[in-house]
C-alpha cells in the first residue's frame, strides 16, 4: 500500500457517502473499573463498519472477565506486552480501517463521535486526521472542565499539547506517511507523533465534543509528572531544537508542588538546569 493510493482510497471512501471502516484500538492494563465504560462507548456509536480491538497487557484485576463478557462483539487478547505504545503499534499494524483511532481504557467516546469525525474528514480531504473538543472528567466521570482544544498550528504545539488524544481520528494513509507512535517513549509518544505528523501535514478541527478524558492522580501522566516533563523536553528539543521557556515554568510549578512551596530558590535552580538540558547546543 503506497501513501498516495491509500490517501486516495481513504478520501474517496469518506466522500462517497459509504460509511468508511473505522478501526479503534484500546490498550489496557489493570483498568477494570473503567474498561466497560470505554468499550460501551465504542459500541454505542453503532457504526456499521467497525473494527475494534482491545489489547490487554495481561491484567490481573478482572479485566479479562469483562472482555470475555462481550463475546463476539469485540476482538481482544490478554498477555504481557511491551506496554501502551507497543500495544497501540500492534493494533495499528493490523488495522484495516480507512480511519484509525485509539482510545485508552480509562477514557470514553461521547455520543456521535464517529459521525462527527467522518463529516469533518469528508469536509477537508487534505487533512491527515481530525481532532475535536473533549471534556476533562474525574475518576467517576464527573465533568471538571473542557479540554483546551482549538484549531492549532504546529507552532502552537510548542507551547502545549492542544490535541486531546481520544478525539483524534486519522486516515490510515497518515500511518504510512509518518510511521507509528514511537515505543521508545513512555509518556509523550502521542505528543511526539502529533509533532511528527504536522511537519508536513495538518489536522482538521471538529468543533463538537468527541470524547471524555479522565484526570485523576493515578494516571500515568499525573503520577509520573517529573518523567512526563523530561520526556516532553526531549521531544521538543528533537522537533524544535529546544524546549521553550514555558516548559521551564511548568517545571518550576511542578518542583514547588513537590516541596509544597517551601523551596522557591531550589525550584528556580532546577528550572535553569531544565532549560540548559533541553536547549540547542
Amino acid at each position: 500500500m503506497t501513501a498516495s493510493s491509500s490517501q486516495a482510497g481513504a478520501t474517496t471512501d469518506v466522500d462517497a457517502g459509504r460509511p468508511p471502516r473505522i478501526t479503534v484500538i484500546t490498550p489496557s492494563f489493570n483498568q477494570a473499573p473503567f474498561l466497560r465504560a470505554c468499550i460501551d462507548s465504542v459500541l454505542a456509536q453503532d457504526w456499521p463498519d467497525l473494527e475494534y480491538r482491545v489489547l490487554d497487557g495481561g491484567s490481573t484485576d478482572g479485566s479479562r472477565e469483562i472482555l470475555e463478557s462481550y463475546g463476539d462483539a469485540i476482538t481482544w487478547r490478554s498477555h504481557r506486552d511491551g506496554g501502551q505504545a507497543a500495544a497501540i503499534r500492534e493494533g495499528f499494524e493490523k488495522a484495516t480501517g480507512e480511519i484509525v483511532a485509539w482510545l485508552n481504557s480509562d477514557d470514553y467516546y461521547l455520543p456521535g463521535a464517529f459521525a462527527h469525525a467522518v463529516v469533518a474528514l469528508s469536509a477537508d480531504p487534505g487533512a491527515a486526521g481530525v481532532h475535536g473538543r473533549a471534556d476533562i472528567v474525574d475518576v467517576d466521570g464527573r465533568t471538571l472542565r473542557p479540554y483546551p482544544s482549538f484549531d492549532f498550528t504546529r507552532r502552537d504545539l510548542r507551547r502545549k499539547c492542544y490535541v486531546c488524544q481520544p478525539t483524534v481520528f486519522l486516515r490510515r494513509s497518515t500511518l504510512v506517511r509518518h510511521g507509528l507512535p514511537s515505543d521508545a517513549l513512555d509518556l509523550c509518544f502521542d505528543y511526539d507523533w502529533w509533532l511528527r505528523i504536522t511537519r508536513s501535514d495538518r489536522f482538521a478541527f471538529c468543533d463538537a465534543p468527541l470524547a471524555a478524558t479522565r484526570h485523576y492522580p493515578a494516571t500515568k501522566t499525573a503520577s509520573r509528572r517529573s518523567r512526563a516533563l523530561v520526556e516532553a523536553g526531549y521531544v521538543l528539543r528533537h522537533h524544535f531544537g529546544e524546549a521553550p521557556w514555558r516548559w521551564s515554568a511548568k517545571w518550576v510549578v511542578h518542583r514547588l508542588a513537590l516541596s509544597r512551596g517551601r523551596s522557591l530558590p531550589g525550584a528556580l535552580r532546577s528550572a535553569r538546569d531544565y532549560r540548559r538540558r533541553f536547549r540547542a547546543d
